[in-house]
């Protein structure tokens, strides 16, 4: 799975420069480092905050559980931790920024325009596709990565289509859930 999303990536980025001779439609391009490093921080604190302190509370209103059992093999498993951590930082951080923020983000403002109620369904529909996406994690799980898909979505837009912060607060996140689960916190 993870080649596959890179080379979705890749077939992104490449549609986008046929497209519009640049990167930049996809948040490719030159951002200031101050303002990388704020968005970025800002991401990830809140999806860490978010599932820290959101996820449980989903979970006992709902009496339900994210399904992590998929990852069972990672706890205590420094081999399997570093192997998935190295996939994270790839296919997830930017592979899945590349499709589901840059590209998807980009095409659907130039079918639909860049107002308001584009960019609100923009933002939906990318957070729920990202969602649908971790459909490994259960149906609890499929609601709690949309959510954040929604938050990286409008961080997309409001930092100026900044997909450096978006694909370093990816891995950063991706990172500590990885060693979360490696020490048996999540499971």
């Amino acid at each position: 799975m993870p080649l596959r999303v890179l080379l979705l990536a890749g077939l992104a980025l490449m549609w986008t420069f046929v497209e519009a001779g640049r990167l930049a439609p996809v948040g490719v391009r030159r951002h200031g480092w101050r303002a990388t490093l704020l968005w970025t921080g800002g991401v990830t604190g809140t999806g860490i905050l978010f599932g820290e302190v959101g996820q449980p509370l989903l979970e006992w209103l709902l009496a339900t559980h994210v399904d992590y059992s998929g990852y069972g093999v990672l706890v205590g498993n420094e081999r399997a931790a570093l192997q998935l951590l190295a996939y994270a930082l790839t296919s997830a951080a930017i592979g899945e920024e590349v499709l589901f923020r840059g590209f998807f983000l980009h095409q659907v403002t130039a079918i639909f325009g860049e107002g308001a109620a584009a960019r609100r369904g923009a933002i939906l529909a990318s957070g729920a596709f990202f969602g649908v996406a971790h459909f490994i994690q259960g149906w609890l799980g499929i609601l709690f990565t949309g959510l954040m898909g929604v938050v990286f979505a409008w961080a997309w837009f409001r930092s100026g289509r900044n997909l450096w912060s978006l694909i370093m607060a990816h891995a950063l996140i991706d990172i500590y859930g990885i060693a979360m689960i490696y020490l048996g916190r999540y499971n």
